[in-house]
């Protein structure tokens, strides 16, 4: 059963390498410059967004061009660590209710499973499992799922599998998608699937955190990967400080599938947690368009702060071309907390901006004379509004500014 699983795999693979690039471009190439799927990937190690607050980023998306979500938050027990398990009753009325809501705003909620940790690709169960899992999603009008193998060892872990798969992790993911493809209902030909590979950066962090990876990874993937299933990015690093188009067609030629950019900004886990992304995206090729197919931001830890970065990551995703980043994050804070609070929040911003690559105590940051008074300021305005929620997320940094102007105080 198993062989006839694996040929099966591999003659859908391979049947399809032909019409690949058609598919690719067909779903690609936009009309007027924009992606088509843009929106967000919650996909951040630490505490789980609240439901409450995800309702109001759909609303707040949603009026931005956002018409896709990904939940895949790694510290969901079911969605990584517990996922071949249901959800127990009350956290499945709640993903129930956020469904509804992201379906109300014409927002495609996408449902993400972490299945790789410990994972036998050459079992039948685990596909049994996940299908009976994802029928319950379909259910409830679910219609794109997506398979991450993101952060898991580079190699194959089971003896069987590297028999089966001839040791490769690239052409037991491609196949494992396959097989899923293969076994979901036949009723279900309006479902859409994206995966997440291994390898998803050419960042060398991967490999020193994960092992080395196979030579070709990403051709043997595309090999063995259904032409229509989607295949998710980050750039030339994990967190990129620029995403060029020459370097995504590059990596476009290579998968030679619907390219997803997951986007690491402006997301702050692991060990960016004392970081603070408050700023507008930059860096973002404006010709994206014309290759990635979709477009979502990882995006801060922190619920209300997180508001002023998307902004600006809406406003790329839905016109590149038109897009400025300094206007389009001065609109943000205005339309947020008033025009008269702009100078404090370019002093917050800047300190944030300032502070992030340091590796001495932030207290010992030297200031200009004319950035004291503004951080000053800023201080003022933050301990004015210490009661709500964005002044408390930002305690942290509120303490580093004190110290920093003790200090500036101090040498003066």
């Amino acid at each position: 059963m198993l062989l006839k699983i694996l040929r099966n795999a591999e003659s859908i693979g391979k049947e399809t390498c032909e019409c690949r690039r058609t598919v690719t471009n067909c779903q690609s190439m936009t009309e007027h410059g924009i992606f088509q799927r843009r929106g967000i990937v919650e996909g951040f190690f630490g505490p789980l967004w609240s439901m409450p607050h995800r309702k109001r980023i759909f609303e707040f998306g949603a009026a931005r061009g956002m018409n896709t979500y990904l939940y895949a938050p790694k510290d969901d027990p079911y969605h990584r660590k517990l996922w071949r398990r249901p959800y127990p009753p009350k956290q499945w009325r709640q993903l129930v209710g956020l469904i509804r809501v992201a379906q109300e705003k014409k927002i495609d909620f996408v449902y993400g499973f972490h299945p790789g940790e410990g994972l036998c690709f050459s079992e039948n169960e685990p596909i049994r499992i996940l299908l009976k899992k994802a029928r319950r999603f379909y259910d409830c009008g679910v219609r794109t799922f997506a398979v991450l193998f993101d952060d898991i060892p580079s190699h194959l872990t089971h003896a069987r599998d590297r028999r089966a798969y001839k040791n490769s992790m690239a052409r037991a993911g491609g196949a494992w998608l396959a097989n899923i493809i293969a076994a979901q209902p036949t009723s279900w030909s309006d479902v859409e699937w994206w995966i997440c590979p291994s390898y998803y950066s050419e960042d060398k962090l991967l490999e020193r955190v994960f092992g080395k990876f196979e030579p070709d990874f990403l051709e043997t993937l595309a090999e063995y990967l259904p032409a229509q299933v989607a295949c998710f990015w980050t750039g030339p690093r994990v967190v990129p400080k620029e995403i060029t188009v020459t370097h995504v067609r590059r990596i476009a030629n290579r998968v030679k599938h619907p390219l997803i950019l997951w986007d690491n900004y402006p997301v702050n886990d692991l060990s960016m947690a004392n970081e603070l992304h408050i700023g507008p995206l930059q860096g973002r090729d404006l010709r994206l368009p014309e290759i990635v197919y979709g477009y979502l931001n990882n995006p801060l830890l922190q619920e209300e702060l997180s508001f002023l970065p998307l902004a600006t990551c809406f406003d790329y995703a839905a016109a590149p071309r038109a897009y400025a980043s300094e206007r389009s994050w001065n609109r943000a804070v205005k339309e947020r907390f008033g025009a008269n609070a702009l100078p404090y929040w370019r002093a917050i911003r800047r300190f944030a901006e300032t502070s992030r690559p340091a590796k001495v105590s932030i207290s010992a940051l030297p200031l200009t004379r004319r950035e004291s008074p503004r951080l000053a300021a800023a201080l003022g305005y933050i301990d004015t509004h210490r009661r709500e929620k964005w002044a408390k997320e930002l305690a942290p940094w509120s303490t580093a500014i004190r110290q920093t102007l003790h200090h500036a105080s101090q040498g003066d």
